[in-house]
């Protein structure tokens, strides 16, 4: 049974052209270098709706190193925002707080290994901050899940990021698409997009129905009591 794949820069570019009619890019209203940045701007909408709506698109695992007396960690180059910090122990993985509170002092005495060391952590810049800063270095020591940025395309050959299902191929598209004719409307002065609004629309109404939901198990609320009873 064949699988969809993802398609190439130049093939979302040579789709693009065909429904706008201007097959030949030195004979076109529109360059290359425009529908690229339209198919990048789709595939960032894309990315802002599947994070906001779903579970588990874009999310990635890293493991980091710390270092003696460094409380800063680099995050990836790729890092939007994390789901969750662990730090390794004997048994398994501990998750470390996110504690954002930079009003009150801290301590250097952390330990001399992970076992004995437990960070809240908090960002600054492109960094994760460790507190209290740790007094040992180890590879791999923590692990951090994270929402990915996805990859810009810029060369022909650039394939459109797996974490874009194919099904929604054509979303990315006609978000181009529509892009495409909202430039020659605004120049033109003639309303051209209605059309490939509508259509965009209609596939978007079913990409945030397919997405709002990866897992058919069943979910279970426990109702709140502060005292522990129901």
């Amino acid at each position: 049974m064949a699988t969809l794949s993802s398609p190439s820069l130049g093939k979302l570019i040579t789709n693009v052209r065909n429904l706008l009619n201007q097959p030949n890019p030195s004979n076109s209203f529109w360059s290359d270098a425009e529908i690229t940045e339209y198919l990048n701007e789709a595939v960032r909408m894309y990315f802002a709706q599947v994070i906001a709506n779903s579970e588990g698109h874009f999310t990635t695992t890293t493991d980091l190193n710390i270092v003696t007396d460094v409380e800063t960690v680099a995050l990836p180059t790729d890092f939007f925002e994390a789901k969750a910090l662990y730090i390794q122990r004997n048994n398994g993985w501990d998750i470390c707080p996110y504690v954002p509170d930079v009003t009150s002092g801290f301590t250097t005495n952390s330990g001399s290994s992970s076992n004995m060391y437990t960070p809240y952590y908090f960002f600054r810049s492109n960094n994760i901050v460790l507190r209290p800063t740790p007094n040992f270095s180890q590879t791999a020591v923590l692990r951090l899940e994270y929402v990915q940025f996805p990859d810009t395309m810029v060369n022909g050959g650039d394939t459109l990021t797996n974490q874009v299902s194919p099904i929604f191929k054509q979303l990315i598209e006609m978000y181009a698409v529509y892009k495409a004719k909202l430039k020659e409307s605004l120049v033109s002065g003639v309303d051209l997009v209605s059309v490939p609004k509508q259509n965009r629309d209609e596939i978007f109404g079913l990409f945030v129905q397919a997405i709002n939901k990866r897992s058919q198990y069943p979910e279970f609320i426990v109702p709140f009591s502060p005292e522990g009873k129901y």
